[in-house]
């Protein structure tokens, strides 16, 4: 099990982060007789005015591939993932040259849970282009990466760099391939990289904090706290840390920076849903570490410090005695 990797604690969404999801209402399953009734209804547009529109488009222009991904797309967008992907292979089966057709196939059969092949639409459609396009080269090295073919998937990466070196997102995704690798200094580099371009990108700012856990000693540096900081709070600084360090099989630094987040904030689950798996994987109790003062707190301690009752002076000066 993995620990959740927190983006601003979910307060914005933004890149490749984990968000807060609410509850999804799922389709009940209908019998086999029966669902196939609602699927041939949906394939055939009953109920839904824009299917049937482009299914009419279809059948007077048998050779618009824009309208057969229109159709796809609205598949998708109703729920039926199935013939989405059905209408991307009719799409590629009979314009083999259209760039957007593979592209469209390739995404249906990723969000499909089917990397592999989606890697070799995409790796196909590069190899055949004398020319490939900057997006088709993105998408083969991402799918590639997760396909698990990291050499390939860097050669793909490095290929969008030599097109245009000045997209952020580019040195962000050669960066990620090379973090899979675990060729730490340089996906540091490439992170670093694509913060120079876009300092407001947190995905590479949170892709840059876990390289640096990942390289470091067994605490993680200030500069790694500090660039998880610069994308959320404390907080999820101490999370995001601790997702590292997990990943690293460092179940104690793990816990410890847990126990520190959670000094920060105790409103957000997710924390204390990664608590409960380190505990599960190592086996010792949780104890709730206990809050640290706010700014305001400790204003108002100085104040009562400085102007208060005896027995806060009191307190003062033992503790000053004591050191």
């Amino acid at each position: 099990m993995r620990l959740l990797l927190l983006v601003l604690a979910t307060l914005a969404a933004c890149g490749c982060g984990r968000h807060q999801h609410a509850a999804r209402m799922q389709r009940p399953k209908l019998p086999p007789m029966m669902q196939q009734q609602v699927v041939n209804a949906v394939n055939a547009g009953d109920g839904n005015i824009r299917v049937r529109r482009l299914r009419e488009r279809l059948a007077a222009e048998p050779r618009n591939v824009t309208a057969r991904l229109e159709l796809a797309t609205e598949y998708g967008a109703m729920g039926y993932p199935e013939l989405e992907l059905e209408h991307c292979r009719i799409a590629v089966e009979r314009f083999p040259d259209s760039s957007i057709a593979v592209e469209r196939l390739a995404k249906s059969l990723r969000r499909a849970g089917s990397p592999q092949q989606a890697a070799e639409v995409i790796a196909g459609l590069v190899a055949q282009q004398a020319t490939p396009t900057l997006e088709a080269l993105a998408w083969a090295g991402i799918l590639l990466d997760e396909a698990t073919r990291f050499r390939e998937g860097e050669a793909m990466h490095r290929r969008a760099l030599a097109f245009d070196g000045r997209r952020d997102y580019l040195h962000n995704n050669l960066g990620y391939n090379l973090l899979l690798q675990e060729r730490y200094p340089e996906a540091a580099e490439a992170f670093r990289r694509a913060l120079e371009l876009n300092g407001a990108s947190l995905t590479a700012r949170n892709n840059l904090g876990r390289t640096l856990v990942q390289m470091g000693p067994a605490t993680p540096s200030a500069d790694a706290i500090a660039q998880f900081q610069r994308a959320a709070d404390l907080a999820i600084a101490h999370n995001n840390a601790a997702t590292a360090l997990y990943e690293r099989g460092d179940l104690a630094g793990a816990r410890k920076e847990l126990e520190t987040a959670l000094e920060y904030r105790r409103d957000l689950p997710q924390i204390l849903e990664n608590l409960r798996l380190v505990a599960a994987d190592d086996g010792q109790p949780i104890e709730m570490p206990r809050p640290r003062p706010g700014w305001l707190q400790k204003v108002g301690h100085g104040i009562k410090v400085a102007f208060g009752t005896p027995d806060v002076r009191q307190k003062t000066g033992t503790a000053e005695a004591a050191r």
